[in-house]
């Protein structure tokens, strides 16, 4: 998995793919259903397909580049034990997902200590995809309409405090965040991956959302003087 790299083409791939069923996760799905009849090589074209996008967002959940590499690749391998688990009602990548998440959010609560999150990368590596991303964010907890669009600058201030910030959060609240207004799941696969009531998701996205706020406080209050 040397991809894993936090290259700057890598990160953009894996904020602009959607969840939703396409071309490229049917033919996942296919390969899937290959490598549980015992084809090694088509899971090792899975990988090469999702690494990338599963390394960033159990990134944006546990805020440590090596523990991330880490992680992704016990997902990927406990996917190859537990092939015969896939059964097809989501795609290769959430199921995977699915694997991750859980792998992430067992080791926060192991280590039990929050993460800073940094967009101090090295040149060349940030994702301003990433950060726009997180600029929104904040744009709708501080419930303002913009007069007009924000500045670069002012932007990558939003999206290092919406990070930093999420880096602040318990586990569960950071992986509905990521989930949701990072990898752009519905409500119901993400409720599907945390293997949560619909009710109980929502609940959770909405008490994730008002503890995210709490944090940004200080800096949405500065933000509107």
């Amino acid at each position: 998995m040397s991809s894993l790299s936090g290259t700057h083409s890598g990160m953009r791939i894996a904020a602009e793919c959607p969840p939703a069923v396409s071309a490229e996760s049917a033919q996942d799905a296919t390969l899937l259903r290959r490598a549980q009849k015992g084809d090694r090589a088509a899971y090792g074209q899975i990988v090469v397909s999702c690494q990338d996008r599963l390394y960033n967002a159990v990134l944006r959940m546990v805020g440590d580049p090596e523990e991330a590499r880490d992680l992704t690749q016990e997902a990927f391998t406990r996917g190859l034990l537990k092939l015969d688990s896939f059964r097809g009602d989501a795609s290769p990548y959430t199921w995977l997902f699915r694997i991750a998440v859980n792998l992430a959010i067992s080791r926060l609560r192991k280590v039990q200590r929050h993460r800073v999150f940094s967009l101090d990368c090295p040149a060349g590596t940030r994702d301003e995809r990433h950060e726009d991303q997180a600029s929104a964010l904040v744009d709708r907890l501080s419930q303002e309409s913009a007069d007009g669009p924000d500045s670069a600058a002012e932007k990558r201030e939003q999206g290092q405090q919406v990070l930093a910030a999420l880096g602040r959060l318990d586990a569960e609240y950071r992986a509905v965040l990521v989930m949701r207004d990072i990898e752009g799941f519905d409500y119901q696969q993400m409720a599907d991956v945390l293997g949560l009531p619909l009710g109980t998701l929502k609940s959770r996205l909405f008490r994730a959302r008002l503890a995210l706020r709490d944090e940004l406080k200080a800096y949405l209050s500065g933000h509107r003087r």
